[in-house]
């Protein structure tokens, strides 16, 4: 798991399971890559989200602390594997995630989140904070 996997599955666990910490994850998005670029990462975090609940093939789990579900785990895959062009093994643990008619949607929707890991070191310390 690296500092990366880390900050997104922070997010992507704010926007998955709202409460006080969906806010918070807001705002640090807003401060950090900026408010455009924010805004966009938070759209995209919240439509993979909320397509995950509605057409997961498994009920999704949020987790607590450092280890990520098995959901959230496959989520990392997907979206890491985007970053680094490896569609094949974006499309397999999107697969796992949800039926393959459902496998392009959640690719394009998480398109986006590929900036968590194309960000510059001393960004990734400042969107931590």
């Amino acid at each position: 798991m690296t500092q990366d996997d880390l900050l997104l599955l922070h997010h992507l666990r704010a926007h998955a399971c709202g409460g006080t910490c969906l806010e918070a994850s807001k705002k640090s998005l807003s401060q950090d890559p900026g408010r455009a670029a924010g805004r966009v990462l938070s759209w995209s975090l919240g439509r993979v989200a909320s397509h995950l609940a509605k057409f997961g093939r498994r009920s999704w789990r949020c987790g607590d602390g450092l280890v990520p579900t098995p959901q959230e785990a496959r989520t990392l895959v997907m979206i890491r594997s985007l970053a680094q062009y490896n569609r094949q093994a974006a499309e397999n643990a999107a697969l796992w995630l949800v039926s393959r008619k459902e496998v392009t949607t959640l690719l394009e929707r998480a398109a986006p989140l590929t900036a968590f890991y194309s960000a510059s070191p001393s960004d990734r310390r400042a969107a931590q904070a």
